[in-house]
């Protein structure tokens, strides 16, 4: 009697339908710092399976170093995060590359549920007078050409493997990253404003395509990241200009990390979102 009702208590019910991404293996690319690797630790605390890919094998093998240290204490079980090198900043390999990605890390960690891009460069190009086509092509590269080929090696990855019908079981979906310049003009940000808006059409497309995997795109707004580094002298400096390009928002501050990653948590479990872009940006589009 007390065995049966254990079996269905609300706490056992509640597990089996809403804990999605438990045993699920999801590979973030761009898992080494910033909002990816929130994406990498947020998974981990769901219970998933989790494969980062860095710029470099060092990299990545010092953020798995780096996050396991870190969950010493914490009862968050990092045995299956494996942490892989994937440089993509060479247009001629960039394909090759992320097909050896996924191939490594389905082997390595098993089935491939889901794909996070994150990964990206500074973000600012300055005064619009000021670019040439080399500046331009350079940045286009991880925000123009590389989502294009993520969808392309996903869906040889991804697709075959889908079963109909998600629910959590045979769910498989891909996100993207944008940008909150993709809805806000902002003056000097016009060449960027075209990649992050050039993104949100690739997801509505690329879920069509790639159907019945799933793709989705976050929009973050201002993210206290090391992205913004380039523009300041120190983390003190950084931190003090984004207060400031924050302060008109309605929340007063910009992003953290942990808090623009549950956009990414809740694409990866609700399977019914598809061509999707969710957009986590504190209020900026009120101001």
């Amino acid at each position: 009697m007390v065995r049966n009702a254990q079996r269905h208590s609300p706490s056992v019910t509640a597990m089996a339908k809403y804990n999605k991404l438990a045993g699920k293996h999801i590979v973030v690319i761009g898992g080494t710092r910033g909002i990816g690797r929130g994406v990498v630790e947020a998974s981990l605390e769901s219970g998933a399976r989790v494969t980062l890919a860095g710029s470099s094998q060092r990299s990545a093998d010092k953020a798995v170093e780096s996050i396991k240290a870190e969950y010493t204490n914490i009862n968050i079980n990092t045995e299956h995060l494996l942490g892989l090198g994937c440089d993509l900043s060479s247009q001629e390999t960039t394909e090759s590359a992320l097909d050896a990605l996924l191939t490594k890390a389905a082997t390595l960690n098993g089935e491939i549920d889901h794909v996070v891009y994150t990964a990206a460069d500074s973000l600012s190009l300055g005064n619009l007078q000021d670019v040439t086509p080399e500046v331009a092509l350079k940045a286009a590269h991880m925000r123009f050409l590389v989502p294009i080929l993520v969808g392309k090696v996903v869906e040889r990855h991804l697709r075959g493997k889908k079963v109909r019908g998600g629910g959590g079981g045979g769910d498989k979906s891909l996100i993207l990253t944008t940008g909150s310049i993709a809805s806000k003009p902002t003056p000097g940000w016009s060449v960027i404003a075209y990649f992050a808006g050039g993104i949100k059409a690739l997801v509505r497309n690329l879920a069509l395509d790639l159907s019945p995997v799933r793709v989705n795109a976050v929009e973050p707004g201002i993210v206290n990241t090391g992205l913004w580094d380039p523009g300041y002298a120190s983390l003190e400096e950084r931190e003090a200009g984004l207060m400031k390009m924050a302060a008109d928002l309605p929340v007063g501050k910009p992003g953290a990390v942990e808090e623009v990653v549950e956009a990414y948590m809740y694409l990866l479990r609700d399977a019914n979102a598809t061509g999707e872009t969710v957009q986590t940006r504190g209020g900026q589009h009120l101001v």
